[in-house]
């Protein structure tokens, strides 16, 4: 389970058509088009998205920004925990994000906003290069939202480093690490306070050189292997290159929740086998009952490629049916 970590990213920007070019040329995403809520695609697998900046906030005159969601259990609880912390704002309150999900946007006690999501996991399913690799915070004081996100999701924070600033990990209940937050100098934080996403990607040089050619700017190098870019819509965020990932901020041990045990392919193939010596239709049933269960839980049907339920919802239900169709069918066949 991802409940309590970070599981997705999202750019409200002004001009989408401008945001496809840059972020293609940075990361080498791909788009489907789709005007209002736009997945980003790398190899096979939706990564991102963008969409048109909400009306309300343009009139604010909000620069692009990237926002990232934590994945709770409970969303109308969690934002009800949120408001009973002195200089919270609840942005957006809780609403429907697609048939399956909720969401709320929540600014913390220091102004950074960032989005609870309660649905199924949706986890981009690859990592590396042109996909996030870890998220920052930036403060004057971790004291400012320490209180905050231990109430709010039994974060802790353990500081790692006082070079170049104070870093801290953020640490999951299970001891897994959640993100990063760095006291850092007002000149480099800059107006606004923001969950930044950092991308990981071939080669630092090349990325600031491309953001530059699109219009957008080097704000400032972090590290050696990490700089923080603005696009060309005012959209801050982080790349590090990925060669030195492991160097800079090791991989979070793996969750306690994981087991090396594949029960599921194991029962798979049991039932193919079943089917196969011994003419059992009902087991070519049985397995199309277990190809369905996981793909209604994560949103997500694997046939020849992935289909995901927010992003082709007809196709999507199309397969679960055919699948459940041909389950009670073969079931029902072999019964009479």
């Amino acid at each position: 389970m991802t409940l309590g970590h970070f599981l997705w990213g999202d750019l409200s920007t002004y001009d989408i058509a401008a945001a496809r070019a840059d972020y293609s040329a940075l990361f080498g995403w791909s788009f489907d088009g789709d005007p209002s809520y736009d997945f980003a695609q790398l190899r096979r697998a939706q990564v991102a998205a963008v969409f048109p900046m909400p009306s309300r906030l343009a009139k604010m005159d909000m620069p692009s920004f990237w926002m990232s969601y934590v994945h709770v259990a409970d969303v109308d609880q969690t934002v009800a925990q949120a408001r009973a912390h002195e200089g919270v704002i609840i942005e957006v309150e809780p609403q429907a994000f697609d048939h399956s999900a909720r969401i709320a946007l929540i600014r913390d006690p220091s102004g950074a906003g960032f989005t609870v999501y309660e649905g199924p996991d949706i986890t981009p399913k690859i990592a590396g290069q042109g996909v996030v690799g870890a998220r920052f915070h930036h403060v004057p004081d971790l004291s400012l939202i320490s209180d905050f996100y231990a109430d709010l999701f039994g974060w802790t924070f353990a500081k790692v480093s006082d070079n170049p600033w104070p870093t801290y990990d953020v640490l999951h209940p299970d001891g897994t690490r959640v993100a990063q937050v760095e006291e850092v100098p007002e000149k480099i934080r800059g107006k606004f306070r923001y969950w930044m996403p950092c991308f990981s990607v071939r080669s630092l040089e090349e990325t600031r050189g491309l953001n530059s050619q699109q219009g957008g700017d080097h704000l400032h190098d972090l590290s050696e292997t990490r700089a923080m870019l603005r696009d060309r819509q005012g959209a801050h965020f982080m790349v590090r290159a990925a060669e030195h990932e492991r160097a800079e901020t090791p991989p979070a041990a793996p969750s306690p929740t994981e087991t090396p045990f594949a029960w599921k392919a194991l029962l798979g193939l049991l039932c193919i086998w079943l089917a196969v010596f011994f003419d059992l239709q009902a087991f070519w049933g049985v397995l199309f009952l277990i190809w369905t269960w996981p793909a209604l839980r994560s949103g997500r049907a694997d046939f020849l490629e992935p289909i995901d339920r927010r992003a082709r919802p007809m196709l999507y239900w199309l397969t679960i049916g055919t699948w459940l169709v041909l389950s009670v069918w073969l079931i029902m066949d072999s019964l009479v």
